[in-house]
C-alpha cells in the first residue's frame, strides 16, 4: 500500500467535486478526469479498520466480484495518509447511472426491479452477500448490465448464501422509500417471483424464505404480496 502526505492528498482532491460527505468530512470525491476517490476514516481508536483497512477490503471485494463475473470497480491506487488518519482508493468512475438516479431523471425503464431481483439471486447463488444492497449502489451500465459500488462490506461464502441472510438482504431494500416505490411500480409479487425463479432454491427452501419474509415486523405489508407466491 502506498503512503500519502496530507499535502499530496489535498493536491489530489484540490479540484474535485464532493459526491458524498459526513460529519467527519467528505467520503467520496469525483476528480476532473472521471475518477473517484473513496475515503475511509478510522472513527475509533480500537477499530478493525486499523487491522485490515477498509480500503484493502474494498479492493479485495472488487477483485473477487470481478473474478466471479460480476461488474464492479477496478482500483488503480490504494494509499494511507497517516497525517489525516485515513486510507483511500482511486478508481475510474463506472459509466452509467444508479437505478435511483435513473428514477429521479424519469429514465428508468419498466421491469428493472425484476431484473434486479434476478441479479441479486445470482449473487446469492454464487455465495455473495452484498450488505450495501440498495438501488443507489447498483449502476446500470451503457449495455444495460449492472455493476456494484460501495462494496467493502461484501461477504463471500463457499456455498450459496443462507436463507436467513437472503431474507435479511432482500428486506434491506424496503428500508428506503424510493426503492420501495420503484419495486411497487413493477409489482412486489413480481419482484419476489423473479427472485425465486432465479434463486436456485428448491421448493422447500423457497417456502422457508417466503416464511422468513412474511414474519418481518418491520414490513408487515409484504405478507399480502408474498401470499400470491406459490413455490
Amino acid at each position: 500500500m502506498q503512503t500519502c502526505s496530507r499535502s499530496e492528498f489535498e493536491q489530489l482532491v484540490e479540484n474535485a467535486a464532493v459526491l458524498e460527505g459526513g460529519l467527519e468530512g467528505p467520503r467520496v470525491y469525483k476528480l476532473p478526469g472521471q475518477k473517484i476517490v473513496k475515503v475511509f476514516r478510522s472513527k475509533r481508536l480500537l477499530s478493525s479498520n486499523r487491522l485490515v483497512p477498509y480500503a484493502l477490503r474494498f479492493k479485495r471485494c472488487a477483485q473477487r466480484l470481478i473474478e466471479l463475473g460480476f461488474n464492479s470497480v477496478r482500483v488503480e491506487k490504494m494509499a494511507h495518509c497517516r497525517e489525516l488518519d485515513m486510507h483511500f482508493v482511486v478508481y475510474p468512475m463506472l459509466p452509467g447511472l444508479s437505478i435511483r438516479e435513473l428514477d429521479e431523471r424519469a429514465l428508468l425503464q419498466p421491469g428493472v426491479a425484476a431484473q434486479v431481483a434476478a441479479y441479486v439471486a445470482s449473487l446469492h447463488r454464487n455465495g455473495v452477500y452484498y450488505k450495501a444492497f440498495h438501488l443507489g449502489n447498483i449502476i446500470v451500465q451503457e449495455d444495460g448490465s449492472f455493476a456494484l459500488i460501495d462494496i467493502h462490506s461484501t461477504r463471500f461464502y463457499k456455498s450459496p448464501v443462507s436463507i436467513d441472510r437472503r431474507a435479511r438482504n432482500l428486506l434491506n431494500m424496503f428500508r428506503y422509500q424510493q426503492d420501495r416505490n420503484i419495486i411497487d411500480n413493477d409489482g412486489v409479487s413480481h419482484y419476489f417471483g423473479e427472485y425465486l425463479q432465479a434463486s436456485g432454491l428448491n421448493a422447500e427452501h423457497q417456502a422457508a424464505l417466503i416464511g422468513k419474509l412474511k414474519t418481518s415486523r418491520a414490513f408487515p405489508e409484504l405478507k399480502v404480496a408474498l401470499d400470491n407466491l406459490n413455490p
